[in-house]
């Protein structure tokens, strides 16, 4: 009776274990970034900084949201959802679906009836991060590339040269 006794609370305390592992690790970042959006009607292009937030599940998916403010051809506002999937280890590389949103000034190209083209421009693509590398207390990225499609034959490339963040 007593061996399965402690067999149980060898159980019940392996068990405590596996749950003080957190499940999602939260890294708020500061990233400097620069994109070039072209289509038919719009052209918005620019560097600047930007902040967001990246969520890690302790299987590898990972999610990114940011904002960044560019200035080159006026003050373009890019918003990015990335997820995707995240190596495990030191060195871990990324690969992230993309949906971008891209607000402020920009160079633009009335239609036949005189018509702004539509705000937000939007784009859906592919983000990898090959030099990501992260530690207990956090993550530093470089040259990281973005490439995405939208509406009127619209190409957005993105560029972060550098990305660091904290984790919580």
């Amino acid at each position: 009776m007593k061996v399965k006794t402690v067999i149980l609370l060898l159980l019940i305390m392996s068990s405590w274990q596996a749950q003080a592992q957190k499940p999602f690790t939260f890294s708020p970042l500061i990233q400097q970034c620069g994109m070039y959006y072209s289509s038919d009607r719009i052209t918005a292009d620019g560097v600047g900084f930007g902040l967001g937030l990246h969520l890690l599940h302790r299987t590898g998916l990972a999610a990114q949201t940011d904002v960044n403010l560019l200035w080159l051809n006026g003050n373009s506002m890019p918003v990015r959802l990335a997820v995707g999937y995240q190596k495990k280890g030191k060195w871990t590389p990324a690969a992230y679906l993309t949906i971008d949103a891209i607000f402020g000034q920009r160079t633009q190209v009335l239609d036949e009836t005189g018509l702004k083209p539509p705000v937000p421009a939007w784009s859906f693509g592919l983000r990898i991060t090959p030099l990501k590398f992260r530690t207990k207390s956090g993550f530093i990225s470089a040259l990281e590339l973005g490439c995405g499609l939208g509406h009127d034959r619209a190409l957005n490339l993105e560029l972060t040269l550098l990305s660091a963040g904290i984790s919580f």
